[in-house]
């Protein structure tokens, strides 16, 4: 149990981690169509505007791949770096802030190789890529950390039902 690894991964398996995922694309992609999307009332003559569905499902898709190549991977790194270093620590802020940090290096990592793999390294041109990296680090986290308390609830309930 000392490797920190292994403390990572116990806690939060798998599974919950892509369900996070899965949860956090539906969940920004849904936000992020909302917000783009154009009423009837304002829309242009002779233009031709994507139905709501459409732009939730195209954009759904476009960080499934994100978050099936980048941020799943990367997340078990995340947990075993900050999980190490909250182990070093006495007091619950210090472990929760490194374990924050810990994402919040993780989105920037993510946004950075995302950007160097997409647009060649020009950040600084396309900066609306490392803030969708971010938002989808941390739906990714927070669902994470809701479903695995929730997981681990129900895992408790049934031993005690037992």
């Amino acid at each position: 149990m000392s490797k920190p690894l292994m403390i990572a991964l116990r806690p939060v398996s798998y599974p919950v981690r892509i369900m996070a995922a899965i949860l956090a694309c539906v969940s920004l992609s849904i936000i992020t169509s909302f917000m783009e999307y154009v009423p009837v009332a304002e829309r242009l003559e002779n233009t031709y505007y994507y139905p709501l569905w459409y732009s939730v499902v195209i954009i759904m898709l476009i960080h499934l791949a994100i978050a099936a190549l980048l941020i799943i991977p990367l997340s078990f790194l995340t947990d075993a770096v900050s999980v190490s270093i909250a182990q070093r620590f006495n007091g619950t802020a210090l472990k929760l802030v490194s374990v924050a940090a810990g994402y919040v290096l993780l989105a920037g990592a993510s946004g950075m190789l995302f950007s160097v793999f997409m647009y060649r390294g020009d950040v600084s041109l396309y900066a609306g890529a490392i803030r969708q990296m971010v938002m989808i680090t941390f739906m990714f986290a927070g669902w994470k950390i809701v479903l695995g308390a929730g997981f681990r609830w129900l895992r408790n309930r049934r031993r005690a039902l037992v």
